[in-house]
């Protein structure tokens, strides 16, 4: 059977076992550079796949440029050795291949790197206190940026919430289909609560107008928010807040988990509320209940402090 066959069956299966969408594109995108590498040294056969064939293929990435011609990190390069395992485990499990030659390859080591550019609290508490909430995207953007520092959300988890995601009588947010497709439920604070309860309630209903729809964060035409402009209003505002650093919605998500640690949060607690870490961590732990969630955002994140 062809590679393309192969990867189309290989695809079919991670939607069947609801992956997501980008992770299915991801993994397409990582084996094609397999397959590249394949063609180039003429093995059409997956039999003859070999882990010695594998292990040069981690060599060959290692020195492959990125689409951008810059060097391709440790993240970049496991992510496509990640794919490649996935493939051949689906391979020998469907009785493609009698044995798993990806099994014994190692990833890479990850250098275990500090966040860049995390907002000290007062740069954050800078940006946020200054955008105009006098118009509807005003209020809107201070609106995200409250959730985004409270919550530590992804870009993504972000726009793919819904006004039923949002529970203000106790102050949670729903946030469905996470990375991992894991859901999750995280506490909001007072004043990310106080905040989406009036674009709720007299914000959203401007920006929506006569449409219909239940996502909750909405552009000036009343259509769901794309990931272009999210990023683009947090550099936006930390710009006009003088704050130098490079800021993007990943940075407000390291900025939280930072000051809650700074602030002696246990690491438990932060692991919870972002979504973080692997099924190997969570389970040496005791699931911990969204009370204790709570109470812990409330005592640790200094926007409680306020």
């Amino acid at each position: 059977m062809k590679l393309d066959e192969l990867l189309h069956r290989f695809q079919g299966d991670l939607q069947i076992r609801n992956y997501s969408a980008r992770t299915v594109t991801d993994y397409g995108y990582n084996l094609a550079l397999l397959f590249q590498f394949l063609e180039q040294r003429q093995i059409t056969d997956i039999q003859s796949v070999t882990s010695a064939t594998l292990a040069d293929f981690q060599r060959w990435v290692y020195y492959q440029p990125t689409k951008q011609g810059t060097p391709r990190g440790v993240l970049n390069q496991n992510g496509i050795l990640a794919a490649v395992k996935s493939f051949c485990r689906f391979l020998k499990v469907e009785g493609y291949l009698a044995s798993d030659p990806a099994q014994g390859i190692e990833y890479a080591r990850e250098p275990r790197s500090l966040p860049r550019n995390v907002l000290t609290p007062q740069e954050a508490k800078r940006i946020i206190e200054a955008v105009d909430t006098t118009t509807v995207l005003g209020y809107r953007d201070r609106t995200i940026l409250e959730v985004l520092y409270a919550t530590g959300i992804r870009n993504e988890e972000l726009r793919n919430l819904t006004v039923a995601d949002v529970n203000l009588e106790e102050g949670l947010l729903r946030v469905n289909h996470g990375k991992g497709a894991k859901d999750r439920v995280t506490p909001l604070g007072q004043i990310a609560s106080r905040f989406l309860e009036t674009y709720v309630n007299g914000i959203r209903p401007q920006l929506l107008g006569q449409r219909h729809g239940d996502r909750l964060f909405l552009s000036f035409r009343g259509n769901p928010i794309d990931a272009h402009s999210v990023g683009d209003l947090v550099k936006r505002h930390a710009k006009l807040a003088r704050v130098k650093k490079h800021v993007t919605p990943h940075v407000w998500r390291h900025t939280c988990a930072t000051h809650l640690v700074k602030n002696n949060a246990n690491l438990r607690h932060v692991q919870d509320l972002l979504g973080h870490g692997s099924l190997a961590t969570t389970e040496r732990y005791l699931r911990l209940t969204i009370t204790d969630l709570k109470e812990a955002h409330a005592r640790f994140h200094p926007r409680e402090k306020s």
